[in-house]
């Protein structure tokens, strides 16, 4: 699967690869759940610069918000920063931001990791 857990004490930094498709996202935000460090994180930092590509449709951000809401009723606060550098991947990002509007896990879409990282460590 195409991506790099960067765990730190707060947060957790994962970086995607290659050509990633929706199912692997879904997998490793599964993962990721049942990973004993997930309980005592703040944020997640989503870094989507280094793909070279993707198939990821609509359907797969509903089931990510719909996983996610289903987590935050036990993990309770989170930040999910999407860091998306590529025009053609904005509308997608930002249908999921919509979809998590009014939930625990706040999320927004950044086109820069500095922006990211601020974000993340409340430095906006």
């Amino acid at each position: 699967m195409p991506y790099t857990n960067n765990w730190r004490p707060n947060g957790l930094h994962r970086i995607f690869t290659g050509k990633v498709s929706g199912d692997e996202i879904l997998t490793s935000n599964l993962e990721i759940h049942t990973d004993v460090r997930f309980k005592h994180i703040a944020y997640i930092i989503n870094d989507f610069s280094e793909i070279t590509g993707h198939s990821i449709e609509s359907s797969h951000t509903e089931a990510y918000a719909s996983t996610d809401v289903m987590i935050s009723r036990t993990k309770h606060q989170l930040k999910i920063a999407l860091l998306v550098p590529q025009p053609n991947q904005l509308e997608l990002a930002h249908s999921y931001c919509e979809l998590m509007r009014e939930e625990l896990f706040e999320c927004a879409v950044f086109q820069s990791a500095e922006d990211a990282h601020c974000w993340v460590n409340n430095k906006t």
